[in-house]
């Protein structure tokens, strides 16, 4: 296990530690700078959606981390809903008060047409290039769809289905570029063409798409009693993010010699991880569904698990 018991990449969540000095910096520089750009977005360019999303990502990412950072075990999951609901409604609010699909349809869309914009900075941040270092952070801290599911009451993940149900991902992202490219000639564009116009898209067909998104995600989740359901079989960012996570710098990382065997790390985890079975291997939890919710380190008796940074680029998905 390369690098995964280095004291100074470790971010102290294990028991009983107090918060992470790392967290707090961060959370108190996101403030102190996404609050004063919400400002001047608002009231000196009059990006209206740029400002509402700055504001609530320092919400986000500044006081209500630092109040995940500091709450007992017992609460941190609510404090991380409350993270994962602001994170997710700063996402939202472009779609909603600026007409930009950031979701990879409108990634898609702004790559048939050979054109730039948010949706493709979006992608390339939180599907692409920061799960290489971070994982699948976003999937457990700032998705507008999870912090929905969250909230379902569906019940535990009854575990893992057999392997063609890991393919479906891919047919959503199948989906998600069919999508695209409708709209793309639907709306009478052509690729390469009229570079910029495509920046956002109607307020109509971003709200459509929202729409179709909940239904599917709610739906499965119920279907399968599942609150993750899309997120492990139908999501098209999941069947990328799946593959960009594996090699990240941060994962969750077993104490040597802490693992007891109990397995409750395994029980409460809402991806279906065989986290017990890392541990007792003495391994990172290399598989590239993990979404670093935290559950597992915050029920683990012995405080066996952390989030480490590391390098290694192995890569397993052990389910239960």
């Amino acid at each position: 296990m390369a690098g995964g018991g280095r004291d100074s990449g470790m971010i102290r969540e294990g028991m009983n530690a107090r918060p992470s000095r790392a967290i707090l910096i961060v959370a108190a520089a996101l403030t102190c700078s996404a609050w004063p750009a919400a400002f001047v977005l608002w009231f000196r360019l009059g990006e209206r959606a740029f400002a509402v999303s700055a504001f609530l990502l320092g919400l986000s990412l500044g006081p209500l981390l630092a109040a995940w950072a500091f709450a007992p075990r017992k609460s941190r999951q609510a404090f991380r809903k409350l993270v994962l609901v602001t994170g997710g409604l700063s996402i939202l609010a472009f779609p909603l008060l600026g007409a930009v699909n950031l979701d990879l349809e409108g990634f898609f869309m702004l790559l048939l047409l050979g054109s730039g914009g948010v949706a493709a900075g979006h992608t390339m941040v939180t599907v692409i290039a920061g799960p290489l270092i971070f994982g699948r952070v976003l999937c457990g801290w700032g998705c507008w769809r999870a912090m929905i599911l969250e909230l379902l009451p569906t019940g535990r993940s009854p575990g893992r289905r057999d392997r063609a149900w890991r393919l479906l991902p891919y047919g959503g992202l199948a989906l998600s570029i069919g999508a695209a490219a409708m709209a793309v000639f639907a709306l009478g564009e052509q690729p390469g063409g009229r570079p910029g116009k495509m920046h956002g898209a109607s307020l109509t067909g971003c709200v459509a798409a929202i729409a179709v998104y909940y239904a599917a995600s709610i739906g499965l989740a119920f279907a399968l009693r599942d609150r993750r359901a899309f997120c492990k079989y139908l999501c098209p960012s999941g069947a990328i993010l799946r593959l960009t996570s594996r090699p990240s710098i941060f994962k969750m990382t077993p104490a040597a010699g802490r693992c007891d065997g109990c397995g409750a790390c395994t029980r409460v985890c809402p991806m279906d991880i065989d986290v017990a079975g890392f541990a007792a291997r003495g391994r990172r939890i290399a598989s590239g569904e993990c979404i670093l919710c935290q559950r597992c380190a915050e029920v683990c008796p012995s405080g066996a698990l952390r989030l480490a940074a590391g390098l290694d680029c192995r890569g397993a998905d052990d389910f239960r």
